[in-house]
């Protein structure tokens, strides 16, 4: 039995420096995981900060096309109110006399007919939502919408280039 013990004494004092010599490496492995996790970390950090400053004026020089896009909306909603406000009052345009008198006939009941719009929408590009009447031709800034009363024509305000829409 004394020569078993001796081999057993052997194996298990092979086991215990396989063991120390396991967590050695393993604890090297960890220290290094851990450096080069900060290293991916910075050069993510790196990466996306190259990426936003290529992406964030591509934003900014999009956002005439956002406004563009805005304004039709804005004319293509009103266009359509307004026809449909024509064809319920004989073709007449609402009130034209002010512009609260014409915001009223179009945001409110006004017996079976109406509401038309919510609010009347604001020009993206000068940002007024008020409509003027005749005068000017479309374009003068003066408003940030313009309707012709003998064409009953929708248009934006802001400058003469929007006008044509």
């Amino acid at each position: 039995m004394d020569v078993v013990d001796k081999q057993a004494d052997q194996i298990e004092a092979k086991a215990k420096n396989w063991s120390a010599f396991l967590n050695d490496i393993g604890g090297r492995i960890m220290k290094d995981k851990t450096r080069s996790s900060y290293v991916e970390l910075i050069t993510i950090a790196i990466v996306l900060s190259v990426v936003s400053m290529t992406a964030v004026p591509k934003f900014i020089e999009a956002s005439p096309e956002f406004r563009t896009s805005g304004l039709i909306d804005g004319l293509q909603q009103m266009r359509a109110q307004l026809d449909l406000y024509r064809a319920q009052h004989e073709n007449n345009l609402p009130p034209v006399d002010s512009f609260e008198s014409f915001k009223t006939a179009m945001t409110t009941k006004i017996g079976q007919y109406g509401p038309y719009v919510e609010k009347v929408p604001v020009n993206p590009f000068n940002n007024l939502s008020t409509v003027r009447f005749d005068g000017e031709p479309a374009g003068a800034d003066k408003a940030g919408w313009r309707i012709d009363t003998k064409t009953g024509l929708f248009q934006a305000d802001n400058n003469a280039e929007y006008a044509g829409l």
